[in-house]
């Protein structure tokens, strides 16, 4: 598989896996990348997910090769494919940190900023190439990176296409950090475990409130809250925080 997953204690490390051609992205991979995230969404023991990509390079983004094969049908079933990769990403309710080394082009751009955090190395290169080839945006590359830069700086991403790199994507907001080059997936990792040791039943819902705001006025965010709260408080994460604060202690959580 040129989708690789391993566990680590209460984490999974997604890694795209084909270094031989900067881990491009293949219609295939994008069927497998939909049924792994399923997969992981659904195996209560994994509380935290890291995504990066072998060898060098994050991702190069989609192998060109395929691009415009298959007549219109192809291309729709091209388009369906990636929009289903990207919302399967996007839609995980467990903490997603993509750790990025080397390039990180096109629909993998948009797979990062579809995380909750991308943390990545000083050097690394982030690009919508899309203009370079005579193509408009996908994998819902405009929507994300808007929501991070606002939209003067998204277009100007994307309209020049050139390369933002590591330290800037830091200062520009959608990267949460940049370390020294070969250690983003360290990083990574470790933040990950921090996640995976919290209440991560609270870290979803958080989650699907930040998810929604956009759609929201304050009062719908404060009806949201409030269902939502009410909710929590029926959870046993809820039960052993409050006894460890009660008690002084460091809370031991289960996601439950």
């Amino acid at each position: 598989m040129s989708i690789e997953v391993s566990i680590e204690g209460a984490a999974a490390i997604v890694t795209i896996n084909r270094p031989e051609r900067r881990n491009a992205i293949t219609l295939a991979m994008r069927r497998e990348f939909h049924d792994v995230f399923q997969s992981l969404q659904d195996d209560n023991e994994v509380r935290a997910i890291v995504l990066t990509g072998a060898g060098k390079d994050f991702s190069a983004g989609a192998d060109v090769g395929e691009i415009g094969a298959g007549g219109v049908q192809g291309n729709l079933n091209n388009a369906r494919t990636r929009s289903r990769m990207v919302r399967s990403i996007a839609h995980t309710q467990k903490p997603l940190i993509a750790a990025v080394e080397g390039v990180c082009v096109g629909m993998a751009f948009a797979m990062a900023l579809a995380s909750d955090f991308i943390i990545c190395a000083n050097d690394a290169r982030f690009q919508f190439a899309f203009r370079h080839i005579g193509l408009a945006m996908d994998a819902g590359a405009g929507w994300l990176l808007e929501r991070h830069v606002g939209v003067m700086r998204a277009k100007e991403i994307a309209y020049t296409g050139r390369f933002v790199r590591g330290e800037e994507a830091a200062k520009l907001g959608f990267a949460l950090e940049a370390v020294e080059p070969g250690e983003a997936l360290v990083r990574a990792r470790a933040f990950a475990d921090d996640l995976a040791r919290a209440p991560t039943l609270a870290l979803s819902e958080m989650k699907r409130q930040f998810a929604a705001s956009p759609g929201q006025t304050f009062d719908e965010a404060l009806e949201y809250e409030t269902a939502v709260q009410a909710l929590m408080t029926w959870t046993e994460d809820f039960a052993e925080g409050a006894t460890a604060f009660r008690e002084k202690r460091k809370a031991s959580y289960r996601g439950a």
